[in-house]
């Protein structure tokens, strides 16, 4: 509940930046995915950052992803782009786009810098 009244607060205004961490954590099933249509609504009109470690989120609410590793630009692309990396990646996951996030970070530990897609 407290999390919804600080959301709440966030976006009364209609702001044209918001930033969120981690807005679904403690969320069920249900809230979750009423939470990320509500992120595609605001994300219509407004610059939407959010920081989150559900890849799933990411990929049903969002246009760009970027990822950091040490305050370095390890992916940046969509969240088709990564998925398309993890349905070509052995890497560890139960979807695809959690195996692009795998993969895309060990290319850049790999030294291949980071990874852009094609819009």
């Amino acid at each position: 509940m407290v999390r919804r009244v600080g959301i709440a607060q966030a976006i009364v205004n209609e702001p044209s930046v918001l930033l969120l961490d981690e807005p679904t954590a403690g969320l069920d099933p249900e809230q979750r995915v009423e939470f990320r249509e509500l992120l595609r609504e605001l994300g219509a009109s407004a610059a939407v950052v959010v920081s989150t470690h559900l890849v799933e989120d990411v990929a049903a609410a969002c246009t760009e992803v970027t990822l950091l590793e040490a305050g370095r630009i390890a992916y940046r692309g969509t969240p088709h782009s990564l998925t398309l990396m993890g349905e070509a990646s052995d890497g560890p996951g139960d979807h695809p786009i959690e195996r692009g996030y795998t993969a895309a970070l060990r290319a850049h530990r790999g030294g291949a810098g980071t990874r852009e897609s094609v819009r």
